[in-house]
């Protein structure tokens, strides 16, 4: 899982209205909508389990340690969503401890490797590497106007984007994946019933619709895509340069 930075997250809490107006003017879905499309629920289902069930967001200072603002971050799109969201005074086991103390009945907490989402009432676990890339490909299907019988080039094939592949065979769309591992690649090629691309380059220009889940950023310049490409980019750092 790529970690990520302060300069990442510090924002978020101030932008997460404006960032939803734009998804809404892009995709004609909120964040909300498309979080409960990715999970195949109903909003009034969301709202009834945002009435009921506390969040608590844990800072958890194992590895690396704690990146600033990241609970703030995670606090404010959860309270976007419609939950009430708190952040406990203590990090770790304590802060865990005085959440659960508190009536929090949905933890999120994540280390260098991991992100969760954890239901303590039913024990549903969420993934964030397979919410992103559920999420991503939803808002890349309402923004394509449906992907159904459409190619669609996935770069990278580690968590996410092997989430945003299975998301893409629900949906009806022709996954393609191109991956720099060429074990990885190959394996893909004999198990994965997938279009395996091998050349970034040709690829790039090939497909309308990508979604880019590497952890590479700036490697993707404007003349490198398709002229009416369609993006999705749940990557870390993204992927695309500053004039893309």
């Amino acid at each position: 899982m790529t970690r990520l930075l302060q300069s990442d997250v510090e924002r978020i809490a101030e932008e997460i209205a404006g960032y939803d107006e734009e998804l809404l003017g892009k995709t004609g879905l909120t964040l909300r909508q498309i979080a409960c499309r990715a999970a195949g629920i109903s909003e009034k289902l969301l709202e009834q389990a945002a009435g009921r069930l506390p969040v608590a967001v844990i800072p958890v200072t194992a590895g690396q340690g704690v990146i600033p603002f990241f609970a703030q971050a995670v606090q404010a799109v959860v309270r976007h969503l419609g939950f009430a969201a708190a952040i406990p005074g203590g990090s770790d086991v304590v802060g865990l401890a005085e959440a659960v103390a508190e009536g929090a009945r949905i933890i999120f907490l994540a280390d260098d490797r991991k992100f969760i989402a954890l239901n303590i009432l039913s024990g549903v676990m969420a993934d964030n590497n397979e919410a992103t890339g559920r999420g991503f490909v939803t808002a890349l299907n309402a923004l394509a106007g449906g992907l159904r019988g459409k190619e669609v080039l996935v770069l990278g094939a580690g968590p996410v984007g092997m989430a945003a592949i299975s998301h893409l065979v629900v949906l009806g769309a022709r996954p393609a994946v191109l991956d720099t591992d060429p074990l990885k690649a190959r394996f893909l090629e004999l198990n994965g019933n997938l279009i395996v691309e091998h050349r970034l380059r040709p690829a790039l220009a090939k497909y309308r619709y990508l979604v880019d889940a590497t952890p590479r950023g700036n490697f993707i310049g404007v003349g490198d895509l398709h002229p009416e490409a369609f993006l999705a980019i749940p990557g870390m750092p993204p992927g695309l340069t500053p004039e893309a």
